[in-house]
Formats: C-alpha cells, structure tokens, sequence
C-alpha cells in the first residue's frame, strides 16, 4: 500500500466519523426540539431528561470522534517511523558497500598484493613461453624427410663407417617406446633407475632426438648421481 492510499483512506474514515458526528448530533437536536414541544406543563423535567440525553449522545459521539482522531493519529506515526527507519536502512546499506569496496581497493593496492599478482601473471606468461620454447625444440628435433636425409648422407659416403654402437642400443630401452609421445616418455623416465634413464638418453640421442625427452633424461640422471 502507498502513502497516497494510506492518506486517501485516513481521509475518508475521518469523513464518515465527522458525518456519523454531525447525524447523531442533529438527531439528538431534533429529538429535544420534539420532547421540549410535547413537555408542556412538565417542561422543566422534560427539558432536563432531553438535556442530559442531549450530553451523553454528544458525548458519546465526541468520544467515537476522538478514538478515530487517536487511531489516525497513530497510524500517521508508524507511517512516519517506517519510512524513517527504510531511509535510515538504505543509507546504512549505501555506506557499507562503499566502506566494503574501500577496504577492497586498498587489500588490492597493497605492496604485498601487487607484487603476488605481477608474479602470478609472470609465472604464467614464463609457463606459456617455455611450453612454445619446448614445441618448437622438438620441431627442430624431429628427423629430416627421407629426401633429405638421402641428400645429406651422400657427402659423407667417401669417409669411413663408423663403428657400430653397442648391442643394447639396437633394442628399445622401453617396451613400445618408438609409439609413445614424447609427455609419455618424460613421465615414464622421471621412474626409471639410472642406467634405464643412460639408455633411454643413448637411444633419444641417436633415433628421434627430441628435446624434452633428453632433458628429462639428464636431469633424471642428474638427480640419480
């Protein structure tokens, strides 16, 4: 309900109990205006009888009166309370957000804030830097087309064979290990005893030569010596 319908309906109560005041008071007049003509010879009883009937109608017509105006008068008020304490309520909730996003701007204008959040973003741009870095060593890593490999070999078919490698070279150092990635290869080696992580780096180093896998085998070996 809006405050112009609670006024509009105050208003109108207050219409109808002055309306009801102003009947029963011209009632009450009318009828002692009849008594007072029908008294006659008892006149001054009559009219005493009328008088008081006269005061307790209007008194208790007043009264009504009054009750209504003390009603009205209280609903006024809550009226007023209310939309006080909803003002003070509002306002109270506007400073606290501003104090809140006060203390967050100063949690977050910290030395020791800033400097987490720059180091955060720095870690993540070296993650991403040494990811692309890996991929493209491992491009470079890869072995050449079998043209190419043709061409570059036929130079070198005047010098003399080298001498072969030792057996155990021959055989992979892990089972299936010329079908497994590369990620693979590194999660297997960082397990693997140090003459497994020697093999794996002698085989890396004279088949597919990939960049991650022989860093993680020297620093699995690194670690293991």
């Amino acid at each position: 309900m809006t405050r112009n319908d609670q006024l509009r309906r105050s208003s109108t109560r207050l219409q109808k109990q002055g309306t009801l005041w102003f009947q029963q008071t011209r009632g009450a007049g009318e009828s002692f205006l009849t008594d007072s003509r029908e008294a006659g010879v008892t006149f001054v009883k009559d009219l005493g009888a009328a008088g008081s009937k006269l005061a307790s109608t209007t008194g208790r017509s007043t009264q009504a009166f009054r009750k209504a105006l003390e009603k009205e008068a209280l609903d006024w008020q809550r009226l007023v309370l209310q939309t006080r304490d909803a003002y003070a309520a509002a306002l109270k909730e506007r400073f606290d957000r501003a104090e809140r996003q006060a203390l967050s701007t100063r949690e977050a204008l910290r030395p020791e804030s800033v400097e987490v959040t720059v180091l955060g973003s720095a870690k993540g741009l070296l993650a991403k830097a040494q990811s692309r870095v890996d991929e493209r060593l491992e491009q470079a890593a890869k072995p050449a087309k079998p043209e190419a490999a043709k061409a570059a070999k036929k130079p070198r078919a005047a010098k003399a064979r080298p001498a072969k490698r030792p057996a155990k070279l021959a055989d992979a150092p892990l089972r299936n290990y010329d079908q497994l990635a590369a990620k693979d290869v590194v999660n297997r080696v960082q397990r693997l005893s140090g003459p497994q992580a020697t093999a794996v780096l002698e085989y890396e180093r004279a088949r597919k030569r990939r960049a991650t896998v022989i860093r993680a085998a020297e620093q699995r070996l690194s670690a293991a010596s």
